[in-house]
């Protein structure tokens, strides 16, 4: 039996793909083999991932199906007879991306339809996080069960992870996630705004990310804001990097900011707790779930209140310490819920 993975794409910094590779280094520990396919596939990483079209499946074969979005990937899976199971990373609404990118939101609009035909036609389904299991069980997913991301830290094992190391005294704003509508990037050009209106300018902000060739006018929205808002020194926006150059900026900064209004998950904020960096983060989908009571939430975007409490982040010690400990006990928590276990459970009975 082999057991292959599909999505609609495939790209090595992102969270499904990251899933992908490590549920298949997980199943190859059980003895199972499988490969991972894709309808976009970025040739840098077909050693990872193959294009569709080169999908060879036999009777005895697991198709798992990941779903974030419409693409040919699910009317391929459909063919075939196989035994078919669902890992559901959420659909971003589609009116986000109306304004920048119809057909882009097109696509979205179809990838919540075809939740109803999944729901219809494959043998089992799960969610990676609570949030994303309310949403199948809302449209009849009945047997719908939780699987938790898989999050792969050995590749930062080296990582010095001594909290003396770090300093707070310049504050290093970070934001890492798709330059994206919903991620909301210009939100957090305008808390730097009102940051270096109040506090100087001594700090910096980085926005890592992929964006989208067709959503390349958001992106210049967000480089007009940076110019036309005196930021061009403080505030960067960083192309999507290796491994290496992501390590290296998660350990120079020194607090994970997020204004994100719709996320499924979020990987980059178990990340930040990882590398001991305080996360604020506006409460907006899976984030509360994510964070479970660490970190710092908001609920309100009105700056003028939110800097004076990052700035007594970094201002008191003990206040930061308690906000990263309470994140460390987070982190440690979910890494010890994650097991492959029920996926193994579907696939034996």
């Amino acid at each position: 039996m082999n057991i292959h993975q599909f999505s609609a794409g495939f790209q090595l910094g992102d969270a499904i793909s990251q899933e992908m590779l490590e549920i298949k280094r997980l199943l190859s520990k059980e003895g199972y083999n499988g490969k991972i396919f894709a309808e976009n596939v970025f040739s840098y990483d077909r050693k990872y991932a193959e294009k569709l079209a080169k999908a060879k499946i036999k009777p005895n074969d697991v198709l798992v199906y990941h779903h974030s979005i419409h693409s040919e990937v699910l009317d391929f899976i459909l063919k075939f007879p196989n035994r078919k199971i669902l890992i559901y990373h959420n659909v971003t609404p589609e009116d986000f991306f109306t304004n920048y990118d119809l057909k882009f939101s097109y696509l979205l609009r179809k990838g919540r339809e075809d939740l109803e035909i999944i729901r219809d036609t494959f043998h089992h389904s799960f969610a990676v996080s609570h949030f994303n299991l309310s949403e199948l069980r809302e449209i009849g997913f009945e047997h719908a069960r939780l699987l938790p991301l898989h999050l792969n830290f050995l590749k930062w094992k080296d990582v010095p992870r001594d909290l003396k190391l770090k300093s707070f005294e310049n504050p290093s704003f970070l934001f890492v996630g798709r330059i994206a509508p919903n991620k909301r990037q210009d939100d957090l050009i305008r808390f730097a705004r009102t940051w270096k209106s109040k506090m100087g300018n001594q700090f910096s902000l980085r926005m890592l990310g992929f964006c989208n060739p067709n959503q390349q006018s958001y992106l210049d929205e967000l480089n007009f804001m940076i110019h036309h808002l005196d930021l061009t020194k403080e505030v960067k926006i960083i192309s999507y990097v290796d491994e290496t150059m992501l390590k290296k900026i998660y350990s120079e900064s020194n607090m994970f900011l997020s204004m994100s209004e719709h996320e499924g998950f979020c990987v980059p904020l178990m990340e930040a707790m990882y590398f001991h960096l305080p996360v604020v983060a506006f409460a907006a989908g899976a984030i509360p779930e994510t964070l479970n009571q660490s970190g710092i939430l908001f609920e309100s975007k009105d700056f003028d209140s939110l800097v004076p409490l990052v700035d007594s982040i970094f201002k008191k010690t003990d206040l930061r310490n308690s906000v990263i400990g309470s994140q460390n006990i987070r982190l440690d928590e979910y890494l010890q819920s994650t097991s492959i276990l029920p996926l193994l459970e579907v696939m034996r009975d």
